[in-house]
């Protein structure tokens, strides 16, 4: 009787420990995206909304959200990007590789200067 008590003791205590998942937080612009992508895959609108600054909720419309269900595929590549822009209206578009837990920094990739007739993409 006793070794069944303490193996169902032992049984529990290993299940509680099994608990311990770790969520995913919109904490980075990386972590945001991969959650956008998810909302957009679950077809979940108002949990994408929610991801959004307030006040920009209704940024992209129910019917865009839609066009994204339509393109979104299993999977799918993230990237880091970073937007420099000169007080000469003059832009670079900065590609870094995505930083591992164990890194320490953000190392570049590739640099791109934005050609005029993307810059209005990004005012």
């Amino acid at each position: 009787m006793k070794k069944i008590i303490i193996g169902g003791i032992l049984c529990l205590l290993t299940l509680a420990g099994c608990d311990n998942e770790k969520v995913v937080k919109p904490d980075t612009a990386s972590n945001a995206s991969h959650l956008m992508k998810l909302q957009i895959d679950n077809q979940n609108y108002s949990a994408f909304q929610s991801l959004f600054y307030e006040g920009t909720e209704t940024a992209v419309s129910i019917d865009t959200f839609q066009e994204f269900e339509e393109i979104s595929t299993a999977g799918a590549d993230f990237k880091n990007f970073e937007l420099v822009t000169f007080t000469n209206g003059e832009m670079l578009l900065v590609e870094f590789k995505p930083k591992a837990d164990d890194e320490d920094e953000y190392k570049i990739v590739n640099v791109k200067r934005v050609p005029d007739d993307m810059k209005a993409l990004f005012k």
